[in-house]
């Protein structure tokens, strides 16, 4: 991909201690972000996802674009389904592009309302963008986090009900996966799962509310192998995350200091400032494990017309 470097001059504030699995360490950033391209709305981007050829697709939630990242960096709306108010998840699987999504809007003067907000998961041709099959959710429903699960099939998160569903873009049939009260929030009604990524022979959940990274197996079938068990916890921040093929994760900048730092948490020890760059909702590393990808947004509700943009850093 073609790759511009960006540079922030921004000086790094972090938490100082002793050093533990809790523990912020303050240091120079290892690396500067390179901008991958730029994509043409100040809509929130959601969610990432890369295909098996280095093609990315970045969901813009509340415009209900699925934007379409070449691996020459070439940037192209793939698809405007007007059939939704808002696309949060995205993931590229063989069959086409699964998205979750909602019919009905579900932003009030008060905040948010799921409760008629007719969620449903949905697969887009590869080519034409149109939609093939869809499988509704039910009223209530949160989907949000959503990746593809390495075996054929999406995984996607419920974050109003601490569960995780399976669709099969073979048999357009959604199915849940597991259901965990870890996985809950500790304030009724409150959203508490959230971003989700497959490695290896494990399924990694986050749950923003507590600050943590669940595992949990996951067989050649797809199927879920034991219990659920905590992965990260008290780590800086959780909304979405990237994890690497060694259980490195990494932590996309938030949105409460922009530019911000992304952090790289390898397992068992502290987290680290790998790079300083815009604030973005969700990342992944490539499948090469040789990038982290994230799409910068502009927040909910943008004050700016500011284009997006996709950017990388190197890993390791």
């Amino acid at each position: 991909m073609r790759a511009t470097r960006l540079l922030f001059l921004t000086p790094l504030i972090a938490v100082l201690g002793i050093a533990g699995p809790n523990t912020v360490i303050a240091e120079e950033a290892s690396h500067t972000p390179e901008v991958v391209g730029s994509i043409p709305s100040p809509a929130f981007t959601e969610c990432i996802s890369e295909d098996a050829d280095g093609t990315i697709y970045v969901s813009g939630m509340l415009d209900s674009i699925v934007w379409k990242i070449s691996p020459d960096g070439a940037v192209e709306r793939f698809a405007h389904v007007e059939r939704y108010v808002a696309i949060l998840g995205v993931a590229a699987v063989e069959e086409g592009i699964v998205i979750g999504a909602f019919r009905r809007d579900f932003r009030t003067p008060s905040g948010y309302d799921f409760s008629n907000a007719e969620p449903e998961v949905a697969l887009l041709d590869k080519t034409t963008g149109e939609i093939i099959a869809t499988a509704p959710g039910e009223n209530g429903q949160l989907f949000n986090g959503m990746t593809a699960d390495e075996r054929g099939n999406a995984l996607v998160v419920d974050s109003l009900s601490a569960s995780v569903w399976q669709f099969d873009p073979k048999e357009h049939t959604l199915t849940l996966w597991i259901r965990d009260d870890e996985l809950a929030s500790m304030k009724p009604g409150a959203r508490s799962a959230n971003g989700i990524k497959v490695s290896g022979d494990y399924v990694y959940i986050a749950n923003s509310e507590k600050r943590s990274i669940f595992r949990v197996g996951i067989d050649e079938n797809g199927d879920r192998q034991g219990e659920l068990t905590l992965f990260a916890a008290d780590i800086p921040h959780v909304d979405d995350f990237a994890i690497a093929s060694d259980g490195t994760i990494f932590l996309p900048p938030t949105g409460s200091t922009n530019p911000g730092p992304l952090y790289r948490i390898p397992p068992g020890e502290a987290a680290v400032t790998h790079a300083i760059g815009p604030s973005g909702a969700s990342a992944i590393v490539s499948h090469d494990d040789q990038w982290v990808y994230w799409p910068s947004n502009n927040g909910i509700a943008p004050e700016t017309s500011r284009a997006q943009q996709l950017l990388r850093v190197p890993a390791q």
